[in-house]
């Protein structure tokens, strides 16, 4: 409830409250306390006081249906005694979902008292305890961010359910991201059942925009959404149940377009989602999802459509069709509609030869009139199949493409590199783009390059070999080769690595969201967005590594010198010169050339200060052959550049092999568990990954995998690795476990 009083003295001066939207159905209701005869009148109207009641000397008049927005009180008071008149006038400001009540006091002043509107919630029966409490341990159980967010957003999308603001206040509270309480919070407000209390819901937020970001939603929330209520549970399951009986697929996809189109059909968010999730395609998800719009109730909730999207590039299309066909002018030429272009596509797809598709799919996109979502210029393009006609109409089609941001899915229509290539050199010397004097590697020689790494083994040697088809500067590839090349090794710790390497190879970065898909762990992808941002983005750096030509003469001068000793002295210097910056590659490719590991270990120590991309420096540990070396480095750095590297040292590959042998030569299972317990359990104990990944297989049962991995944990000094050790999970439920405990994992 919020109270605004003002003393008026003689006639009252004006004041203001701020606007909202402007929504019909606001009451409001004034309370004139006095024993004189009254005149109201609202924005120069005047009322009739005879359907008002009274109250001893209160008067109370209520008027309905006054429109959201400023408005104007005036009321004019006449002394009985006296006959004297006094007018009072104010503005006051009518909000959605709020009316007013103005009392007028005897003295003149007014108290201005805005009541959260009562909705359809207000007069429905919380859920009880006992349910309540069922569903909160089923949300604790959930050992998964996501696995609590979607059990809560069920629970409030659930229409026959309502809460208290305490009940919603204590769902939310198990969810700690900030973003997804916001979106948590906006899917509640429907099933709270004491709206005025809701306020407390704000003191979740830790930020101020997210806190006006829901004060917003709150203010603008329009009980049954569109004028047109969304369907009713019972219908709607009916309708859910009938479609999702239905088979093939295809057969499933005419019923859900025909529910979307049918104008008839109202839905909420849930409800679409439900739908569309009955499909599994994504490009039918779409499809589908660009539908559902005109037919949504709730659309401030559409943001949770796109979770059913596995990729950027899906998302942004849906975005991009949003905004040009319902919020957005700036583009004059909108999409062609959904009814004409269907039409359009069953004309060309029915005509026959291919020649005649053809002449009838060049004069569609040479139409000036014509203009296409890149979703549907795919659609056209896909009636022919040979490859030198889709290169033809994809040209064609890029004049009239709306969301040119999504096109890179139109290079996904063609099979060779080559075709590729040429379609981006048209692209680029007829629209203006950026040209990119590398082409990616042909078809031909990525297969013969992808089988060779691929065949290898150990996982080591495709490791290295992957690293110098990165690092090599005649390399160039595509997205889609990257992918191919990172999925090679599975380790988590591995792909990240590659993914850093492989970003200035590429020649179409549009599209490099797709390798953020590789990666199982937000933090991975969040340290790669990092990388990028710093090393492609970002000026901080002023110093540019070496050029490929300085490298590779200052590389061959140092390799054919001659003895160790004029090499050692040569590298020195180098990396000593301040004028000298390297990348952690070319570093690594100057300090194998001495052999000796003390000389390594001196020269990699001298290399830190010269390095330009430090989050690839891990690179420079694997040429050094023991722990000691590499903890030796990781201490000088910590020392010098404090670099925040862990400083229990990991045990000594001579330790660790003893300890190893140990506990393998023990012949009773459980003698090996109670051993290897005892081991991570030592607090003096320390292990790199690899080391814990060793010990762990030495017990095969899952549940003791499990408790061992946990257990490491507080041990591993290199836990940006540490995901090595859920490939040593059988199941998914036991990964899930594993991460779970490590995010809530404090030291």
């Amino acid at each position: 409830m919020k109270h605004i009083s003002i003393l008026f003295i003689g006639i009252l001066t004006a004041f203001t409250v701020f606007a909202n939207n402007v929504i019909d159905g606001n009451n409001l209701t004034v309370s004139i306390n006095g024993n004189k005869n009254l005149q109201v009148s609202v924005d120069g109207r005047d009322f009739n006081l005879s359907n008002s009641s009274v109250l001893g000397n209160k008067t109370t008049l209520t008027l309905n249906n006054l429109e959201m927005g400023q408005h104007t009180l005036q009321i004019t008071r006449t002394d009985l005694n006296t006959m004297r008149s006094g007018s009072i006038s104010a503005p006051f400001n009518l909000r959605n979902n709020y009316e007013m009540l103005i009392n007028v006091n005897h003295n003149g002043s007014l108290e201005l008292i805005e009541n959260v509107k009562p909705g359809n919630s207000d007069n429905q029966v919380p859920v009880n305890s006992a349910d309540f409490n069922i569903l909160l341990r089923n949300v604790k159980a959930q050992r998964a961010a996501n696995g609590r967010r979607n059990v809560i957003a069920t629970a409030f999308n659930n229409t026959s359910n309502y809460f208290t603001t305490n009940q919603v206040v204590q769902l939310l509270q198990l969810v700690t991201a900030e973003n997804f309480r916001l979106q948590l919070s906006k899917i509640s407000y429907r099933s709270v059942t004491d709206r005025s209390n809701f306020y407390q819901v704000y003191d979740l937020l830790r930020s101020q925009e997210g806190k006006d970001e829901l004060v917003a939603y709150v203010n603008n929330f329009n009980e049954g959404g569109d004028s047109n209520s969304s369907m009713n549970n019972a219908n709607f399951n009916t309708l859910y149940e009938t479609i999702h009986e239905q088979w093939p697929v295809g057969r499933q996809m005419n019923s859900l377009t025909s529910a979307f189109n049918n104008t008839a059909n109202h839905f909420t968010t849930y409800q679409a989602s439900q739908l569309i999730q009955i499909i599994s395609a994504e490009a039918s998800r779409l499809q589908l999802a660009k539908l559902s719009y005109r037919s949504i109730t709730d659309p401030g909730n559409f943001n949770q459509i796109y979770n059913l999207f596995s990729t950027q590039a899906a998302k942004n299309e849906l975005k991009a069709y949003i905004n040009n066909n319902y919020n957005n002018d700036s583009n004059p030429n909108g999409a062609m509609t959904d009814a004409n272009f269907n039409s359009l596509f069953q004309t060309i797809q029915q005509q026959w030869p291919v020649g005649v598709q053809m002449n009838s799919l060049t004069s569609a996109f040479n139409n000036n009139a014509n203009h296409f979502t890149t979703y549907q210029a795919s659609q056209l393009i896909q009636i022919v199949s040979a490859e030198a006609s889709r290169l033809q109409l994809a040209k064609l089609s890029y004049r009239s493409i709306i969301d040119r941001g999504n096109f890179n899915q139109i290079y996904n229509l063609l099979s060779t590199q080559a075709a590729k290539n040429e379609l981006k050199a048209y692209i680029n010397n007829n629209y203006n783009n950026d040209n990119i004097p590398n082409g990616a590697m042909t078809d031909a020689n990525f297969n013969s390059l992808y089988q060779t790494i691929q065949q290898q083994w150990p996982v080591g040697v495709q490791m290295n070999s992957l690293t110098n088809a990165f690092n090599n500067n005649a390399n160039h590839f595509t997205t889609y080769q990257a992918s191919q090349l990172i999925q090679i090794v599975s380790a988590e710790a591995n792909r990240l690595q590659l993914a850093k390497l492989s970003y200035r190879s590429i020649t179409d970065r549009g599209n490099f969201n797709q390798i953020y898909n590789l990666l199982s762990t937000q933090a991975a992808k969040n340290e790669l967005k990092a990388y990028i941002n710093y090393n492609y983005n970002n000026d901080n750096d002023p110093n540019g590594a070496m050029t490929d030509a300085n490298f590779n003469s200052l590389y061959e001068t140092i390799q054919q010198q001659w003895p160790v000793g004029m090499q050692m002295n040569s590298l020195t210097s180098a990396f000593n010169n301040n004028a000298n910056h390297f990348t952690t590659y070319q570093a690594s490719q100057l300090i194998q050339i001495v052999s000796a590991e003390a000389s390594r270990l001196q020269l990699a120590k001298l290399s830190y200060r010269s390095i330009t991309d430090r989050g690839n420096f891990n690179q420079i540990y694997n040429l050094l052959n023991t722990q000691a070396s590499k903890n030796e480095l990781a201490a000088y750095l910590n020392t010098n550049y404090n670099t925040g590297i862990v400083t229990n040292v990991a045990m000594t590959d001579a330790n660790f092999n003893t300890l190893y042998q140990t506990i393998q030569g023990q012949y009773l299972p459980f003698e090996q568990m109670n051993s290897l317990t005892s081991v991570f359990n030592n607090t003096s104990n320390y292990f790199t990954s690899a080391q814990a990944k060793q010990l762990i297989p030495l017990v095969s049962l899952e549940s003791n995998r499990l408790q061992l991995a946990k257990l490491s944990y507080r041990t591993i000094v290199d836990r940006d690795n540490f995901s090595q050790l859920y490939e040593l999970l059988y199941s998914q439920a036991g990964k899930n476990e594993l991460d779970a405990y490590v995010k809530a994992y404090k030291d």
